[in-house]
């Protein structure tokens, strides 16, 4: 059966935590809450998926006001985290996600869509490539921690 895909409601709220947590099991289930609260407060938007009713995967969009290598624009809609279950996988549930977030940054007057993965993760920079993007670049971030703070984070002393 062909996918659904329309924007994510509150809803949707436990099962795209789950699939989050299947995406990025390292990350703390509370964590997974408190980026969807960051998300839905973003004018992008996330795409869930259902095959037959059930969840399959989600796209969640973000629009960038900062620098994103490699884009001719800003802001820029920016696919954070796009994800299939993997019985959904091969089947077109991932394909109609990127389709639906092309679909919506068209519709808002953008005209580049941008994303990221780890250089490891060739998996999903074939898939990427496959789908019509272009690599433009690769990255090591850094942290170095300063300590304990003297007061709390702002710019006044």
């Amino acid at each position: 059966m062909q996918p659904t895909v329309s924007p994510a409601t509150e809803a949707d709220r436990e099962a795209w935590v789950q699939m989050r947590h299947e995406l990025w099991p390292e990350c703390p289930l509370a964590r997974h809450h408190l980026e969807i609260d960051q998300l839905r407060q973003n004018p992008g938007i996330v795409a869930f998926a259902r095959v037959d009713g059930a969840p399959a995967g989600f796209a969640e969009i973000s629009v960038r006001t900062d620098h994103v290598e490699g884009t001719a624009a800003s802001p820029v809609p920016y696919l954070e985290g796009w994800y299939v279950r993997p019985e959904h996988r091969r089947s077109g549930v991932g394909r109609a996600l990127l389709a639906f977030a092309e679909q919506w940054a068209r519709d808002h007057g953008f005209t580049e869509l941008a994303s990221d993965t780890d250089p490891p993760n060739t998996l999903s920079i074939a898939l990427h490539q496959r789908l019509g993007f272009r690599e433009v670049g690769r990255s090591v971030h850094f942290v170095k921690s300063l300590g304990p703070a003297d007061h709390k984070p702002g710019f006044a002393p």
